[in-house]
């Protein structure tokens, strides 16, 4: 069901359901700083002090409750898309939660991820693999499923960073599909994103008493893919494939150039590091607040861009190539800063 078709009652609950989950999601954060699961500050640390992790437990719960009361609210019976994203955010987030009290081999998280990539991407695809065709498009899904995964895993590292640009798409993919008049399974499962993260938001910026962690980069990172394979799904929407990569831009330009870096100097991958473009803003002596602003600024952008695309008002080529000069400049400044602080060396 869409909007356009509901109740005024139907809508009054729902928006009475964002609001409580983002309640609970604030009640949760502050009963999870309570258990006192600290994340101490190591080389590759931007804080300086112990700060409580697993934050994303609260946005955990508030997902895998709020978006099932979100589709009975409206009427919608779940498919099987939406059971296989529940079903594996709760397995890749108690996962997580697990390797954030007692760290595992990279490789195992890894597993973890495949695991619930694949059962998101199967469900996506609402048929089990019969040709060449099917699986392709299988493990095609899967593939970018374990990129936002990481991507956003990445790039919490900053107060709000990674947070606020999950809550910024998702309110954008929400938009973008009420606009084409798409069912709840989509807009209502990024709204339900929205107001959980929103929650948890003011205990992880500007001055974090919180962190996501594991638990939390990592739901977020499969939602968000999840939601692109949604729009990719929409035919109202033009090149819905490319949308959310539009709107996280910012994050995988930061992902992929950090990456193809290390490869070609032959820097193990799976190793922790600290040579994003945002680490080293930061260590170049830019504020933490600044670098997470023109990250969410960057995330904005990414929308208009996604936006002005879905609706014909431009192109592809011009909505990427906007946004790739966007990165450009934002590299360049990175790169110079770099250079003139003493001791510093990427």
């Amino acid at each position: 069901m869409t909007l356009v078709h509901a109740d005024h009652g139907a809508a009054v609950l729902f928006a009475l359901l964002l609001g409580a989950g983002a309640a609970v999601a604030a009640m949760l954060s502050r009963r999870v700083i309570g258990l006192r699961v600290l994340d101490y500050p190591t080389g590759r640390s931007a804080h300086a002090r112990p700060v409580p992790k697993g934050g994303g437990l609260a946005i955990l719960a508030v997902f895998v409750t709020g978006v099932p009361l979100a589709q009975m609210i409206w009427h919608h019976a779940p498919t099987v898309a939406d059971k296989t994203l529940l079903a594996a955010t709760a397995w890749l987030g108690l996962f997580s939660w697990r390797d954030d009290m007692h760290p595992m081999p990279a490789l195992w998280k890894l597993g973890a991820q495949v695991l619930a990539a694949l059962l998101v991407a199967w469900g996506s695809l609402g048929v089990l693999p019969h040709d060449a065709a099917t699986w392709g498009m299988l493990l095609g899904r899967g593939v970018w499923l374990v990129v936002l995964c990481n991507a956003i895993n990445f790039m919490d590292g900053l107060d709000g960073l990674a947070a606020g640009c999950t809550l910024l798409a998702c309110v954008a993919t929400a938009m973008l599909c009420l606009h084409v008049h798409a069912g709840v399974g989509t807009w209502g499962t990024a709204l339900v994103m929205a107001a959980a993260i929103a929650g948890f938001l003011p205990f992880n910026f500007p001055n974090a008493r919180l962190f996501m962690g594991d638990v939390g980069s990592q739901c977020c990172g499969l939602v968000l893919g999840a939601l692109g394979l949604h729009m990719a799904d929409l035919p109202p929407l033009a090149h819905g494939w490319a949308l959310m990569p539009l709107m996280l831009s910012g994050l995988l330009a930061d992902v992929g150039a950090t990456l193809l870096r290390r490869a070609v100097l032959r820097r193990p991958l799976l190793r922790a590091h600290r040579e994003h473009f945002y680490q080293m803003a930061h260590r170049g002596g830019m504020r933490p607040t600044t670098i997470t602003l023109l990250a969410w600024a960057a995330t904005l952008c990414g929308a208009g861009a996604a936006s002005a695309l879905a609706g014909g008002v431009i192109g592809l080529p011009a909505a990427t190539g906007g946004l790739l000069a966007l990165q450009l400049a934002w590299a360049v400044v990175v790169i110079r800063r770099v250079r003139h602080m003493p001791g510093l060396r990427w």
